[in-house]
């Protein structure tokens, strides 16, 4: 009976996804990225985009109806499957490596929490809440660097950046193997991290949370996330780009010209790409092109190759010794 609970509440799970403040496509941060959008529109592009009203600057049909499109809402229910019933249970199981860390170190030093502090006031939660922000930030930027640069890696993450167009949905372009393992090491880079954290301080501190979620995240997918999925052109200035990834520098990751190739993986921060010599900030208004290099695409046309091409590709890169 609990079986069959479970894989209802799977089944619902691709619904529910657009209520829950935890998913980049929250009704909340659609509807602020809308208004961010039209304010663009207006104020912004609207000399680019003179002969078009307002729904079709925000809902292009040669986008939303694009081939890359339509796979991706059919592609949607069953990535969506798979991140409840085997991402999920692997997220909530890898946070327990946190009370893990602190106890290993306890033992390792003999030291129990050299730095504890009790009676934490709402600053030091603050404090606590940006490094794990950071931490998780920096985990995500380590593992999207990784996709690139190693090759089977590489394989799966092409599913992402085989879309020809990109739209909000876009962010669930992603290969059931690429979910497991970047979540995976996100999850243990910032429970590692975190019990180091709880060894030096103690337990006390807690993360500041909005809707149940860390209210960094919170407030980068309401200032206009999604538009970092989309055609619509949104840069920051010099200095802001150097710290906040903008959604034109997102859109630049996706871009088919060589001079964009492994630039801007960050997700929230741009520092890292900049530390790390990765950092590309547009001057002016860039008319990109997404997808894959050499018409590499179209190996991705159906849900079914989105799933099943990596590994062909993994098995042709084994059989020359290209791995």
């Amino acid at each position: 009976m609990e079986t069959l609970k479970t894989l209802f509440n799977s089944l619902l799970y691709p619904f529910k996804i657009p209520f829950l403040a935890s998913s980049q496509i929250y009704w909340l941060y659609v509807l602020s990225t809308i208004l961010l959008a039209t304010i663009i529109y207006t104020f912004r592009t609207a000399h680019r985009d003179k002969d078009k009203n307002l729904l079709e600057y925000l809902l292009p049909k040669k986008i939303y109806l694009h081939p890359t499109s339509i796979t991706q809402y059919k592609y949607f229910f069953l990535i969506s499957f798979f991140e409840i019933l085997f991402v999920v249970p692997t997220i909530v199981f890898l946070e327990n490596f946190a009370n893990v860390t602190c106890q290993v170190l306890i033992q390792n030093t003999g030291t129990n929490t050299p730095f504890i502090i009790t009676n934490h006031q709402l600053e030091q939660n603050l404090i606590f809440s940006i490094f794990v922000a950071l931490l998780g930030d920096f985990a995500n930027f380590f593992y999207h660097y990784l996709a690139h640069k190693i090759p089977i890696l590489w394989e799966f993450h092409k599913v992402h950046h085989s879309a020809e167009v990109i739209t909000p949905l876009t962010v669930y372009r992603i290969h059931p193997i690429e979910m497991l393992l970047g979540n995976a090491t996100i999850a243990i880079i910032t429970s590692l991290g975190t019990g180091m954290w709880m060894y030096l301080f103690g337990t006390e501190m807690k993360e500041i949370l909005i809707y149940g979620v860390s209210f960094e995240i919170f407030i980068f997918y309401l200032a206009g996330y999604n538009l970092r999925h989309s055609h619509i052109w949104l840069a920051y200035p010099q200095w802001i780009s150097h710290i906040f990834i903008s959604p034109a520098q997102h859109q630049i990751h996706h871009s088919v010209d060589p001079k964009h190739y492994d630039k801007n993986f960050g997700y929230i921060f741009g520092f890292w790409d900049w530390i790390f010599g990765s950092l590309y900030v547009p001057s002016n208004y860039e008319k990109l092109n997404f997808g894959l290099a050499n018409g590499e695409s179209i190996f991705f046309n159906s849900v079914f190759n989105l799933l099943l091409h990596p590994f062909r590709a993994i098995w042709q890169r084994i059989s020359k010794n290209l791995v």
